[in-house]
């Protein structure tokens, strides 16, 4: 179903690595001064949202860029995030991500992922569990984290960790593993995230058999209603997800005993 949105997730892509070194570009702040937004953004968007207007035009709509949301006519909503990490592709940083997360009656079904340098586009349909899941965090080698946890040492364990300024791809590759028996990160413990942020990942972490708990303890891939959950469409907008996640259930329960369940 989610499917049908591919090549429109193709299509911005190549239009952001198209402008990605456009020096007419402008950029202004949102929410504080490393939040920004530009034409780039708001056009990107706007491709999306026609594209799930053609395609579902029954369905809700919540997308990062405020001012087009749309109530559900069928149960169905996409969560779209249509240039996740614009403070790096302002700086000339290639790592950003497009991403799209479908939730169907309450429950995160699927999702699209686009690394748009380096031409990489990702479905949740095609995952395939990993072939060989962490049994501990003790077994974890490398993790991701964002600015919230850059000071925050895991006691009890020797890992290499890499802060990547960008939670799409982070999640990603919590999933991914480019042919490897394990993905590139055993996890990530993140502070600082929206619901558009994480829906996506949320459908590929559900596919692979792992999780994203948050700091109330719960579990987004088994969630019966996230927007119950969320506190409705209303505070949808504001709730901060602090979070772990994991391809390994196991791991991603670790870690949040470890560092998240303690406040």
């Amino acid at each position: 179903m989610i499917g049908r949105l591919i090549q429109t997730v193709s299509e911005v892509a190549q239009y952001q690595r198209r402008v990605f070194n456009d020096a007419t570009i402008e950029f202004s702040t949102k929410a504080d001064q490393f939040d920004f937004v530009s034409e780039v953004d708001v056009r990107s968007q706007r491709m999306i949202l026609a594209a799930i207007e053609r395609y579902f035009p029954a369905a809700g709509i919540v997308a990062e860029e405020v001012g087009q949301d749309k109530p559900s006519q069928d149960g169905t909503w996409f969560l779209v995030d249509p240039l996740d990490e614009t403070a790096n592709f302002k700086a000339g940083i290639p790592l950003w991500a497009i991403s799209i997360g479908m939730v169907k009656h309450g429950v995160v079904d699927s999702g699209i992922i686009s690394l748009p340098f380096t031409g990489e586009i990702f479905c949740s349909t095609d995952a395939v569990p990993i072939t060989q899941p962490l049994e501990t965090v003790s077994d974890a080698q490398f993790y991701g984290i964002d600015s919230t946890f850059e000071n925050v040492p895991l006691e009890g364990l020797t890992l290499k960790r890499r802060q990547l300024g960008a939670a799409v791809p982070t999640l990603l590759w919590c999933c991914d593993s480019r042919h490897r028996p394990r993905p590139r990160l055993d996890f990530a413990l993140m502070g600082k995230g929206s619901f558009w942020d994480v829906c996506g990942a949320i459908a590929f972490l559900k596919q692979k058999g792992g999780a994203l708990i948050d700091a109330t303890g719960q579990d987004f891939t088994e969630c019966p209603d996230v927007f119950q959950t969320l506190g409705g469409l209303k505070d949808l907008r504001t709730y901060n997800f602090r979070y772990v996640a994991s391809a390994s259930k196991q791991v991603a329960q670790d870690v949040y005993q470890r560092y998240l369940a303690r406040g």
